[in-house]
């Protein structure tokens, strides 16, 4: 397992390996044994193929001296008719936290860029612009704006973590209209999520679905480009896919919701094929940090491959401004920690379970999940008219449910902090019921049975108990990284004469010290 590790990580120069890494697990001992992988593999000089060495910094991509994280995904781009790549012209930029609104208004003014959407840091929300622009342009706007920038990102496309083909429930006996609110204990409630407010960042919601009662109304529509304000009307954020409605529904309808008295807010940042940017996503989340209503959720089920720093940097700033975020955990069958928003650790990542209460074959899995909850053949509402409904399957399915339930405990306690819904989320959970678990999945599984008796505010640490398996780890964790740490020591002693007077040793060596 070690060797794997080791390999993993010296795909990488060693600095974007810890970057990487150094918060894909949320447990000490993987942590500091793929650090100590990495520091050994930094011994290793090596050459960034197709990057420019004056413009990396310890592996690092840099225009103008700003950082460019995940700069890889713009370089796999479409190519021209002639076969030559097209140039990146969309990227994420990030502001330093001081930024003001009127700095970042003015940020692209005078420069060959276009700035298009902005956020707004003075009142809480995301210090960050949308710009267009090739490389040599936002190099130009850098050096006139020297020093206000904090890193840059390319926007890339995300999108709906679509359902999986569905067989009928299975279950015989059943109160609710999807055994998934059965399974949580939904009927053994009495907490509604009154007061509350359900922000479904998806497709759009069909607001007169007769499943919401006139509690779902449209608050913002991303999916042309622009920030375009609802103010309710029923023509902006229309759900013209149908993955909106049915997560709106499984997070606060009256018949297939959870938190069934909760206000839904439609967020459309997806497109009518269920597809659309990362910056239309982060301008929701900013809409939410400056302008929601509080308490407040934010239901995300969508996302795409890699770990976008922008993600979690507009992620961190909701939860700092009392936003609960909850994200599908994607349906990759693979490691939830490589796709955002699923590693984004201040997010409530949830995965999938089937009626048999097994991990879904398709739910991603890992130690970046939170919870898991009823994510196969979950009914709820449809588009075709105001009484339809389907079935569905995935994790997109599973994440409306953790969103009532938080919902649930917000209604009652509406000052908790999204840290405080976490760890009441896992203090009424079931714990060790799930079969087909991996190695560092989260053994809770989402319970709102509890959420009717009184419950005293919950710490952080209370679901963190330590346990004979990670102190194994931690033991073994040290051990490589002493070896390691020794190791990298031994490769810094001067290398021969005969190798340092090779032009392409020197290339190495030089090349070497920047990783």
């Amino acid at each position: 397992a070690s060797l794997a590790l080791c390999f993993w990580a010296c795909r990488q120069p060693a600095l974007v390996c810890v970057i990487e890494v150094g918060d894909m697990s949320r447990s000490f001992a993987p942590v500091a044994i793929l650090l100590a992988h990495a520091w050994l593999c930094s011994a290793s000089p090596r050459q960034d193929a197709g990057h420019s060495p004056s413009l990396l910094r310890g592996g690092e991509k840099l225009i103008a001296g700003v950082p460019v994280m995940n700069y890889h995904l713009a370089a796999a781009t479409p190519r021209l008719a002639n076969g030559t790549p097209s140039p990146w012209t969309r990227w994420i930029v990030f502001l330093k936290n001081t930024t003001s609104n009127t700095e970042l208004r003015d940020f692209c003014q005078g420069s060959s860029c276009r700035c298009r959407l902005a956020g707004h840091p003075s009142h809480g929300g995301v210090a960050f612009l949308e710009v267009r622009g090739t490389e040599q342009e936002l190099e130009a706007l850098f050096r006139k704006r020297e020093g206000r920038a904090a890193f840059v990102e390319p926007n890339v496309e995300l999108q709906i973590i679509p359902g999986v083909p569905s067989a009928p429930p299975q279950a015989s006996r059943q109160i609710s209209a999807s055994w998934g609110l059965d399974r949580i204990g939904v009927p053994e409630t009495e907490r509604t999520g009154e007061g509350v407010h359900i922000y479904v960042l998806d497709t759009g919601v069909y607001t007169e679905h007769e499943d919401f009662e006139g509690r779902a109304k449209s608050v913002l529509d991303v999916s042309s480009g622009d920030a375009v304000e609802c103010q309710g009307s029923t023509t902006c954020a229309v759900d013209r896919q149908g993955h909106g409605t049915f997560c709106a529904a499984v997070a606060g309808g009256r018949q297939f919701g959870v938190a069934k008295r909760a206000s839904i807010y439609a967020m459309k940042v997806l497109s009518d094929q269920g597809s659309g940017s990362f910056s239309w996503s982060i301008a929701a989340l900013d809409w939410v940090a400056f302008k929601g209503e509080r308490p407040a959720v934010a239901s995300m089920s969508l996302g795409g491959p890699g770990r976008l720093q922008s993600m979690q940097t507009a992620i961190d700033q909701a939860t700092q401004s009392g936003v609960t975020v909850v994200v599908a955990a994607g349906n990759e069958d693979d490691s939830g920690c490589r796709y955002s928003p699923a590693f984004v650790p201040n997010a409530i990542t949830v995965g999938a379970t089937t009626e048999q209460d097994a991990r879904a074959s398709y739910s991603n899995y890992g130690s970046c999940l939170d919870i898991y909850a009823p994510g196969s053949a979950i009914v709820s509402a449809w588009i075709t008219s105001p009484s339809s409904s389907k079935i569905l399957s995935g994790t997109s399915m599973a994440c409306p449910h953790v969103s009532g339930g938080a919902a649930l405990l917000l209604g009652s306690n509406p000052s908790w902090t999204p840290a405080q819904v976490s760890a009441g989320l896992k203090s009424t959970a079931e714990n060790g019921v799930i079969a087909n678990l991996h190695f560092f999945d989260p053994r809770v599984f989402l319970s709102v049975r509890d959420a009717s008796r009184p419950m005293e505010e919950p710490s952080q640490l209370a679901t963190q108990s330590p346990n004979l398996v990670s102190v194994v780890l931690l033991a073994i964790s040290a051990a490589f990284f002493f070896a390691g740490a020794v190791l990298w020591a031994c490769a810094k002693k001067p290398t021969s004469p005969a190798v340092m007077r090779s032009p392409s040793g020197r290339e190495l060596l030089q090349s070497g010290t920047a990783a």
